[in-house]
């Protein structure tokens, strides 16, 4: 039988994991000034927020993101290094939905200096993060620097270029190659990006056999030394490079982050540097941060094949001994549910004992 997580777990699991880095739990509000929104709309996942007039007159906003208040919030002291998680519920459309939903979202933000050791602490707790969920997981990473600076050499021409990087779009790209006589060097610098998805290290050595300028290079640079310390923190074999994420620069500056579940067809967690988000609000240093949306695992956690850790079976005469076998499973911190023989064919576990006089 395979056990997969409950999201209850799972939140109390990713928490462990940020106190025990010395994160800070950020609590915000429900609501805040709509403005906020509005002033950084592009700063937001959805575009669509859930507005009402306070009793003051005031436009308010249910919640649909935290980053925005917790970057709003912060008093960073020059020369510091804040480090927050947070567990928050945020309303917005779901992905390819049109309805609003209350969407469970975990996270970790750090704000000041940052170096790559905290670039790479970072990683590390998107790695454990998604491992908490599914031994079954995938990191995807990309760099605005690489993706921005192979987009600049194809001048005007660039945005157009860009979604085809994020199409993999290798057939169409190639047709408007011809049609502008781009440079032999930047169609293959594309191609390179395009077929990044695989093997980091080998990704990484084809990437720097691309390089055409020093955006690219520095990108290259700050990727090699990370993929480095993943690999040796036991992640390799988890990690992917995948160029083809050309996330807005608008918003992020430097690393990017996608992960994935097995069994889950669209992305769970994202993340990355956003720099300018900071600066935007008049903030000295840097940011970088992710969110697990744990609302898009809704399906994935009600396929649960396991309720419990374990199930005791009981009857008449036998009462007596299943509550003694709970009071041990549970003082060793496992889950337990007591059912009356007959009752237990909805109910699944990791263990099973029956007490029952037909078990």
């Amino acid at each position: 039988m395979k056990f997969r997580i409950r999201e209850e777990q799972a939140v109390a699991g990713i928490t462990a994991l940020f106190e025990s880095y010395g994160y800070k739990n950020f609590k915000s509000g429900c609501f805040e000034e709509y403005s906020l929104y509005r002033e950084n709309e592009k700063f937001l996942v959805g575009k669509n927020v859930i507005t009402f007039t306070d009793l003051t007159g005031r436009l308010m906003a249910i919640r649909p993101d935290v980053t925005l208040s917790l970057i709003r919030r912060t008093d960073i002291a020059v020369g510091a290094t804040e480090k927050y998680f947070y567990n928050e519920r945020v309303y917005r459309r779901a992905a390819g939905g049109r309805d609003f939903r209350e969407i469970l979202q975990t996270g970790a933000e750090v704000v000041g200096v940052i170096d790559s050791l905290c670039e790479a602490e970072l990683a590390e707790l998107i790695c454990k993060s998604l491992q908490i969920i599914s031994p079954s997981y995938a990191v995807d990473i990309s760099h605005v620097g690489f993706t921005e600076g192979l987009l600049s050499e194809f001048g005007s021409d660039g945005e157009e270029v860009k979604n085809y990087l994020r199409r993999k779009d290798v057939h169409d790209f190639l047709k408007l190659a011809e049609n502008k006589k781009f440079k032999i060097e930047a169609i293959d610098a594309f191609i390179a990006a395009v077929n990044s998805d695989g093997d980091a290290e080998k990704t990484l050595e084809l990437a720097r056999r691309n390089i055409l300028n020093k955006s690219m290079e520095n990108a290259v640079d700050e990727l090699e030394k990370l993929v480095r310390r993943l690999t040796c923190a036991g992640f390799g074999d988890k990690i992917s490079i995948n160029f083809s994420m050309a996330n807005d620069a608008d918003y992020y500056s430097g690393l990017v982050f996608g992960g994935y579940i097995d069994g889950v067809p669209q992305c769970v967690l994202s993340g990355g540097r956003y720099d300018n988000l900071l600066h935007k609000f008049g903030k000295e240093g840097g940011a970088i941060g992710f969110a697990v949306y744990l609302g898009e695992l809704e399906r994935y956690f009600a396929a649960s094949d396991c309720i419990v850790d374990r199930l005791i079976i009981y009857d008449d005469g036998s009462e007596d001994e299943a509550l003694k076998c709970a009071e041990i499973a549970q003082r060793g911190g496992k889950s337990v549910r007591l059912c009356r023989s007959g009752q237990q064919s909805a109910l699944r576990a990791v263990e099973i004992t029956d007490l029952s006089s037909g078990g």
